[in-house]
């Protein structure tokens, strides 16, 4: 059962502690964002008064961003627009990555197979306890230390070689 979102300490124990992620809440029927996922004012990324007023600008910089061109004359032009993205908008998109579909549905199955777990399973991996130097499970970062838990779950797991993450990865996501 979710925890009363109005109680701070339960709902970080519930998402962060026991391992039922933003998931588990989502899960539990939760109807609105709890106030411990909101950015205070003050912190929130804003786009400038330029950039808003330039609509040449802001389509700029949601067009997708060709990664084919770092290596080419156009290469300070993408890591400028990256940058540009990163710093105002907080995310971008990316083509000509090289990475086949093919691949991307694998580790968009892997992530869902891992993510349909019971929570007392996916918390084995949590990043605090995991058994794994190469897999860690959690939601936000750095939770005990933000001023705002991000939105988000996830499992980072860091390939070395096959035999390592054949051994360590959970079975799920192998």
């Amino acid at each position: 059962m979710a925890p009363n979102i109005d109680e701070s300490n339960a709902l970080f124990d519930f998402v962060v502690q026991k391992g039922n992620g933003v998931k588990g809440l989502v899960d539990n029927g939760i109807k609105m964002v709890p106030e411990r996922y909101i950015q205070p004012p003050k912190e929130r990324i804003l786009i400038d008064k330029k950039i808003m007023n330039s609509n040449d600008d802001i389509d700029q910089l949601l067009v997708a961003i060709d990664l084919s061109k770092l290596h080419g004359p156009e290469h300070d032009q993408v890591v400028g627009t990256i940058t540009k993205a990163a710093e105002t908008l907080g995310f971008f998109q990316v083509v000509n990555h090289g990475v086949t579909l093919e691949l991307l549905e694998s580790l968009k199955g892997a992530a869902h197979n891992f993510f349909a777990q019971p929570p007392m399973e996916k918390a084995v991996y949590l990043k605090e306890v995991s058994p794994s130097p190469l897999v860690k499970y959690g939601t936000s970062f750095v939770p005990e230390k933000e001023m705002a838990l991000e939105w988000k779950d996830y499992v980072s797991m860091m390939y070395t070689n096959d035999d390592e993450a054949h051994a360590q990865w959970p079975p799920q996501c192998k």
